[in-house]
């Protein structure tokens, strides 16, 4: 009899990997070293898989937001000391977790984040075009990036800002894409 060495990875539950993600930003290693986060984010995806996400609402020609979670105000109240002790690079941050359906060659606007966000791709096929700001108003085409299943970019920049980690996203094949962000991802500015 042939014996095959696969290995069964567990699917996610994203709710548990968010909490499990509020107390890894907390921990004093993530506020003495906030670069941290990324890894340990793609680290705990790598080792998982996603649940069937066919059930989720999708808007055909474009790309449709579904959240997973967010940190509300209350759910700081057992981290207390990690606001008060050591200032963090996230500053006062209010956590967020969503997947997006993307329809072929959607394609979102040039845009910014809050200080921290994460991108990691469940399937399809990504284009992301960084940019970055050469003058007030003008924006210099920095790299573009190919992302397929599995790849995760994420971005650190300063907080209490939305300016942070200039892009542009283009579905290349429909997929599904995993974010996090610390702040509402929609407060990010735009640049068009």
């Amino acid at each position: 009899m042939a014996t095959t060495n696969t290995t069964q990875r567990a699917a996610i539950d994203l709710n548990r990997l968010f909490c499990q993600l509020l107390r890894y930003r907390d921990s004093k290693a993530v506020r003495a070293n906030p670069e941290q986060i990324g890894p340990w984010l793609q680290q705990q995806l790598k080792i998982r898989t996603f649940p069937p996400l066919s059930h989720l609402p999708f808007e055909s020609g474009g790309y449709t937001r579904n959240y997973i979670a967010k940190e509300q105000f209350s759910d700081r109240s057992h981290h207390s000391e990690a606001y008060t002790s050591s200032p963090s690079a996230f500053e006062a941050p209010r956590f967020e977790a969503l997947i997006m359906r993307w329809d072929q060659q959607s394609k979102t606007s040039i845009h910014g984040h809050p200080c921290f966000s994460f991108y990691y791709v469940i399937s399809g096929v990504f284009e992301i075009e960084r940019f970055e700001q050469t003058a007030p108003g003008q924006l210099h085409t920095k790299a573009i990036q190919h992302l397929t299943p599995a790849d995760a970019t994420w971005s650190l920049g300063q907080a209490n800002r939305y300016d942070n980690c200039i892009h542009r996203v283009t579905c290349l094949l429909p997929g599904l894409t995993f974010h996090v962000y610390s702040d509402d991802a929609l407060k990010g500015n735009v640049f068009n």
